[in-house]
């Protein structure tokens, strides 16, 4: 059974990047430009992860993940950050409903790790 990925990035070439890490049939990622526009797809769309970036125009990371957790569907979803900022620069407070947290330049094999604790098969 195939999960499907919500990716969400102001940077084509990072989305593209995470694209062709995560390229496996079993999975499916969907890319998308910025947190309003994964929010408009994570209220149509069932979900297994989402992805996101914290600096990003029309809604950022954060206001993504506090949204995501008000959707009854996505109450749970697991929430990875691939930022360029340390989660330390952000109160605990802040980072809550965060499930994991990737600092850029990201090794292609951590990814893969995390995707793997994140969506077992």
């Amino acid at each position: 059974m195939s999960k499907t990925i919500v990716h969400a990035d102001d940077s084509a070439s990072v989305r593209r990047w995470v694209a062709e890490q995560l390229s496996d049939p079993e999975l499916k990622v969907i890319s998308v430009a910025d947190g309003e526009a994964a929010l408009s797809v994570l209220k149509e769309t069932p979900c297994d992860l989402l992805l996101t970036d914290l600096e990003m125009p029309n809604l950022d990371g954060l206001g993504l993940v506090a949204a995501v957790r008000d959707l009854p569907m996505h109450r749970f979803l697991p929430v990875l950050v691939l930022s360029s900022h340390q989660p330390t620069e952000y109160d605990p407070e802040v980072r809550q409903g965060i499930t994991g947290w990737l600092v850029k330049p990201i090794a292609p094999d951590n990814l893969r790790r995390w995707i793997r604790r994140l969506l077992p098969r």
